[in-house]
């Protein structure tokens, strides 16, 4: 932080697996050891495997002020059925058994998720349920993707009939519903200050510019007169959300970035 780094990513495939291998059992709660310094910004983890996110990760999570109020928790299907054929190692019960515990450890958590329709075996019940579970976790966001053969793994070799437009018509409904919550949770936000770290410059405006929050939503703000643009990227600045869309929050830049 002193070398002006706002935020730490740690990135890995399934990084709260970390110490399985090394230790054979997961260490990725000792990650607390990373404090906020000079009370700014956070720290946030992506992306995590739920057979791995463990009560003593949760309680990490909920007891260090330096980890951000946004999780990216992939569930993948919420059909156990389909889960098992993908070789997920937790059901759907226990996938919201783990959002229940988060949710009550940190009420405030936005949860993100990765979704995938047409898996080969499915059936419009499988999907059903995906859905279902998608609104009960209620993810503020969703990464959705149909499924696409990969040589070389079990479920290339599995003759699926199920024709494109079936699949396609369960990826729109999913994609309406997760656009649905996005835009509900965005609402929280409206009229509230956020915290947003500068990226850069909208592309299609460069008197307006683009960050995160700490919950991983897209913050749109106009320049302040007299500010040069270029020297607020990489840096803090508290938003006041005067609107709030499905994809970002609007706002008007208050105080002094950091």
């Amino acid at each position: 932080m002193a070398d002006g780094v706002r935020e730490i990513t740690l990135l890995g495939q399934n990084v709260n697996s970390y110490g399985r291998d090394i230790y054979g059992s997961p260490r990725f709660a000792e990650a607390r050891a990373c404090r906020r310094h000079d009370g700014r910004r956070a720290h946030q983890f992506t992306s995590s495997n739920p057979k791995d996110l463990s009560d003593e990760v949760i309680a990490a999570m909920s007891e260090t002020a330096a980890v951000m109020p946004h999780l990216h928790l992939a569930v993948q299907s919420g059909s156990t059925r389909i889960l098992r054929a993908m070789n997920r190692r937790y059901t759907r019960e226990q996938y919201l058994g783990l959002v229940s515990r988060l949710r009550a450890a940190m009420p405030g958590l936005a949860l993100s998720t990765d979704v995938i329709v047409g898996f080969p075996g499915e059936q419009e019940e499988d999907f059903l349920q995906t859905l279902s579970l998608v609104r009960e976790a209620a993810f503020s966001s969703a990464f959705t993707f149909i499924y696409s053969k990969r040589p070389g793994t079990p479920a290339a070799k599995i003759d699926d009939p199920t024709p494109h437009e079936v699949i396609q018509d369960r990826f729109d409904r999913l994609a309406a519903q997760v656009a649905l919550q996005a835009h509900e949770a965005n609402q929280h936000e409206l009229g509230r200050s956020v915290s947003a770290l500068v990226e850069g410059s909208s592309k299609r405006d460069d008197s307006v510019m683009v960050g995160h929050s700490e919950k991983n939503q897209t913050v749109h703000f106009a320049v302040p007169e007299g500010v040069d643009p270029a020297s607020l990227v990489g840096r803090i600045c508290e938003v006041h959300v005067d609107e709030a869309r499905t994809w970002y929050l609007r706002g008007t830049m208050e105080g002094d970035p950091r």
